[in-house]
């Protein structure tokens, strides 16, 4: 009889495990489906696209400017500076997703083209950033914090 609970308790833990890790592959699918939204909205210039990306109170921390918060504020900030420039051929690269209980670290490198439309003038994107993400009672992935700096210096 204890060989038979035995064996039940190591197929059950296999089990689990299994399913574990499927659903934390899931949600690193999902993660990285949301960053390439995130991308998607900023070569596009598109504030409106980004505001069900965060969650309502979101924080965004732009290197050199002061921390956005709530997504009200996050779009307010998106609309302005998409007024003054575009972002060309962003490309968002998560090079790490760690998930943890309902939220997910994710350092992600970021290059591209920042093309200024009062100046006429480019300058070359070569950041790092790093996205706090929370899974929603809904069971979706949401921005809670998303923080930036460049490693140029700059």
């Amino acid at each position: 009889m204890s060989k038979r609970i035995l064996s039940f308790l190591i197929v059950f833990v296999m089990f689990m495990t299994a399913s574990q890790i499927a659903a934390a592959q899931s949600d690193e699918v999902a993660i990285k489906k949301l960053i390439a939204n995130w991308e998607k909205v900023l070569n596009a210039g598109d504030a409106d696209g980004g505001k069900d990306l965060f969650m309502p109170d979101g924080v965004f921390m732009p290197h050199g400017s002061p921390a956005q918060v709530s997504a009200k504020a996050i779009y307010a900030f998106q609309d302005t500076l998409f007024s003054r420039g575009e972002a060309v051929d962003y490309n968002f690269d998560p090079v790490e997703v760690v998930i943890l209980n309902g939220w997910a670290f994710a350092r992600v490198e970021t290059t591209g083209i920042w093309k200024s439309k009062d100046s006429g003038t480019s300058e070359k994107i070569d950041t790092k950033s790093l996205f706090v993400l929370y899974r929603t009672n809904a069971g979706t992935w949401k921005i809670a914090r998303l923080m930036w700096n460049s490693n140029s210096g700059n």
